[in-house]
């Protein structure tokens, strides 16, 4: 083979900024983006093929389209061979670039860094790219392990004061279990990716509570992954129900209730729980596209299944789906439809349940969503006290769903500012709103 053959494939950063390169990345059309590394870089398939470690038949099989590339690994293998640089793989789907190992020389200077990762200085970068390279599988039990504990208190502080202030904590630990299911093998291997699984999930979930939909797609959809190949069925459908509320909330409600139709297929292998947060996000779906029958329906599947879920003995990763918290969820798919009215019964019934719930930001989200529909019914006093009632449990909570809700709410309660108690209030919301303001999403990289 010429020499030639086998030296790497240098790109220019230019190429994978293309609109034609980002379209096929974003689509996972991995021959387009080989044909396009041919047409405005010149390289063979041959020379592709030794970079990404397939064969040139298979390269060119792979171009032509007869061949789609749809394994994790081999798309991950073709970034890395291929030298894509962070935002591409981002647009991908895949996870920045990995840590190099101890003591091998970095492939890119740090000018190659997303602008919004700052470099670290050596002493300090040294030390998680040394440990990462000493992961093995007889250590991962242990790491897996450790890195649940966090998680999971990880996950109550979430509930209570929002996603700000845990999602660079959560980052760090992404590399650790990535490497951590490459070394595992035997038994521990479905644990490590259940782990995996979970995590990334909860990344995706603390994008979208950031608002930052692309990037919650994006982790969700790697958490889909690495649930596919655990292949537990319970696990598959729980990121599918996630996947479907993504969809519905960026307005793409077709696709939103088909995710959940799908993640509702092999129901009788799910809890009751699992079941009940399903049906939910269903009645949601259906709700934004008017389809007031069915998402009634949906609604009171989901209750009757949340009320079997309090006795449940199994564990799943829906604790968060109560009765109440159908409770809310149905109320807020009634006022969707324009039955405000309607809606405040659903709320009231539930109201004192969420009197001991550790779960703060659903309870001011509950809370939000009873004063608006209060407000749409045009029962001042009632909205009012209910809206003072979510003032005083707010406290240190940040997220961008319960941010939306409140501009909603002032949005109705305005219909009264000319009220002194009501102007008031709204001046008082307004102050209250502005430190729950986010930080807009960074155009590149990841953070």
């Amino acid at each position: 083979m010429p020499a030639k053959a086998t030296e790497p494939v240098v790109t220019l950063v230019e190429l994978w900024q293309r609109p034609e390169m980002l379209a096929a990345l974003r689509s996972r059309n991995i021959g387009h983006v080989f044909r396009l590394i041919r047409q405005y870089a010149g390289f063979s398939q041959t020379r592709i093929g030794v970079a990404v470690n397939l064969s040139q038949g298979k390269v060119s099989e792979i171009m032509k389209g007869v061949v789609q590339v749809t394994s994790f690994d081999v798309i991950e293998r073709i970034a890395d061979g291929l030298d894509m640089p962070d935002p591409a793989r981002l647009t991908l789907g895949l996870a920045p670039r990995r840590l190099p190992a101890a003591g091998s020389q970095p492939r890119h200077t740090p000018s190659s860094l997303p602008s919004d990762q700052p470099a670290l200085p050596a002493s300090r970068a040294a030390l998680p790219t040394r440990y990462l390279a000493s992961l093995t599988s007889a250590s991962s039990r242990s790491v897996i392990s450790g890195l649940r504990h966090v998680l999971t208190g990880q996950i109550q502080a979430e509930a209570i004061m929002g996603p700000l202030l845990l999602i660079s904590t959560i980052q760090d630990q992404v590399p650790v279990v990535g490497q951590v299911c490459q070394v595992t093998r035997g038994a521990d291997r479905a644990e490590a990716l259940n782990f995996a699984s979970e995590l990334l999930e909860f990344r995706g979930w603390l994008h979208q509570d950031l608002g930052d939909f692309t990037r919650a797609t994006m982790w969700t959809n790697k958490a889909l992954d690495y649930a596919m190949e655990l292949g537990d069925q319970r696990v598959i459908s729980y990121i599918l129900m996630r996947k479907s509320i993504i969809a519905t909330e960026v307005g793409d409600y077709g696709h939103g209730l088909g995710l959940a139709n799908t993640a509702l297929t092999n129901s009788d292998a799910l809890t009751p729980r699992l079941r009940a947060v399903i049906l939910r996000t269903r009645a949601t779906a259906n709700a934004h596209l008017g389809e007031a029958a069915d998402s009634a329906r949906d609604s009171e599947k989901a209750l009757v299944e949340a009320i079997a879920g309090m006795a449940q003995s199994e564990s799943d990763r829906a604790p968060y789906c109560t009765p109440a918290y159908i409770a809310m969820e149905t109320g807020a798919t009634r006022v969707l439809l324009g039955e405000a009215t309607a809606a405040i019964p659903i709320f009231e019934a539930s109201r004192s349940q969420w009197a001991e719930s550790s779960q703060a930001r659903d309870h001011v989200l509950f809370l939000t969503r009873m004063a608006t529909a209060y407000a749409i019914a045009g029962e001042r006093e009632h909205a009012c006290a209910v809206t003072e009632d979510a003032i005083s449990r707010m406290q240190a909570l940040r997220s961008s769903r319960v941010t939306a809700q409140l501009a909603a709410l002032r949005g109705h309660l305005a219909q009264w500012s000319a009220e002194v108690s009501v102007a008031d209030l709204l001046t008082r919301l307004d102050i209250l709103s502005e430190p729950f303001s986010l930080p807009a999403p960074q155009p590149q990289g990841d953070r």
